[in-house]
Formats: structure tokens, sequence, C-alpha cells
């Protein structure tokens, strides 16, 4: 299995050490479950989760797709390494594209993504929230990702940001009780720069930063994504050595 080192940039410290991409994996880990597909019902957003592999109550990570994306495709890059230790939660978009799939429009994200967590946690009965949810955005669905950890107060502790021109807002974040904001972007995505610039802007405030080169990748979520997810997730978790 070929095993690359990542280069982090983190804003309150210097560089962050790589983590081998095979940590999270347990010897033997069978193949992640087949996700559930909740069409949408009247105002009830659609929803695609797979459950945690690990037993007993796990907690949650929410991803939002990107611009005329596909919740069940895109949370297929993210199944195998999430579903190692929790529930993974896909919101479909509303707003349908001419050529194919959704955006998630500019008001209501937050009541929608709320509604399909709810829809999804009814099914997989008890999670654990102790620590609050993990929240992932893609492109466009990285946007919206921001706005809910600027507003959602407490909700989401732990926010991952990949391939997207955001400008985060500090004191929004620490108000709203975000503790880590992960950036991250292939080096042949346009975005790279700007959020590598954008993560050691935010130095030396309360909210830890950290800015994630996932190499040789450009914007899509191509293969060389799985390699360093893992290494992400774990980041996000405080379970990288210190």
């Amino acid at each position: 299995m070929k095993r690359s080192r990542a280069r982090w940039i983190c804003a309150r410290a210097a560089v962050c050490s790589g983590l081998l991409a095979s940590g999270l994996r347990a010897e033997g880990a069978e193949a992640f479950a087949a996700s559930v597909d909740l069409p949408a019902e009247g105002a009830a957003p659609g929803v695609v989760f797979f459950a945690a592999r690990a037993t007993g109550p796990r907690p949650i990570t929410v991803v939002l797709h990107g611009m005329c994306g596909d919740a069940a495709r895109t949370c297929s890059h993210f199944a195998d390494a999430v579903t190692a230790s929790a529930h993974l939660i896909c919101p479909r978009a509303s707003a349908r594209c001419a050529g194919g799939g959704a955006s998630f429009p500019e008001q209501g994200v937050e009541e929608a993504v709320q509604s399909a967590v709810s829809r999804a946690k009814s099914i997989l009965g008890e999670v654990d929230e102790s620590r609050g949810r993990t929240l992932i955005g893609y492109s466009l669905g990285a946007f919206r990702a921001l706005r809910i950890a600027q507003t959602a107060a407490a909700e989401y502790p732990r926010v991952m940001l990949i391939g997207a021109k955001v400008t985060l807002d500090p004191q929004k974040l620490e108000q709203n009780g975000v503790e880590r904001m992960l950036l991250c972007a292939g080096n042949w995505d346009m975005m790279h720069d700007h959020m590598r610039r954008e993560a050691g802007r935010v130095q030396g405030g309360r909210v830890k930063t950290c800015f994630l080169d996932m190499g040789p990748m450009g914007h899509g979520l191509t293969a060389n994504f799985d390699e360093y997810l893992p290494q992400a997730l774990a980041w996000l978790r405080s379970d990288q050595p210190r």
C-alpha cells in the first residue's frame, strides 16, 4: 500500500506532523456498509447516510456536497474512513441543476441540514453528541458549511473545508464553539494558495486552524483523496501526536 506524508501548515504551529493514512484503519476491517438513501418528502429534505461500523453510540459527521453534485457520490469518498468510528450523514441539496445534480441554495441551508440530520438520526438510533459533530464541506458545500459553523452555536466544534475560496471570521467561529478548522486543497486546485494563506491569516486566534496540502490532486475528489482523508479526520479529532 502506498503511503504518503501530507504537508501541514498550522496557524498555531509552524508545521503539523504528517500522519500515515493507514493509522485509522484496523487490520481486517470490513468495507463500509451500504448507504441508506431517504428521498425528499414534502418539506423534509433528502438525505444519504452510512452507519458507523463501530458498535455503541457513535458521533456524527455531516458532509455537504458541491455545486450540482450528488450526496451519494460525494459521500462515497468519505464513507470508508468516516464510518470506522462515526456515522456519516450527507444531506441532499434542493436546488436542481439543468445538467443533473443539485446545489445548496443561498438561504435555508442551516434548517435543511438540521432536518436531514434529524431524519437520519431517527433511523440510526442512539448517537453520541457529547463532543458535538464534525462538519465537512466540499467546494460550494464548503461555503455553506462555513456559514453553518459561524452561526450554529456549539453544534460543530470540528470543521473541514475543501477546495473553496472561503474567508474565515475567527470571532464568529470562536463565539459559535468551533475548536478546530481544517482547510484543504490539492496542489493543482486553484483554491490551494488562497486556502493556505487564509489559514495563516488567522494565526494566533483561539480556533486551532490548519491547512492541509493534499498533494497531486485538482479540484475533484480523486483517488489521492483517500490517502489524505484519514489524516485529516485524525487531526480534527485531536488524536494526532503533539
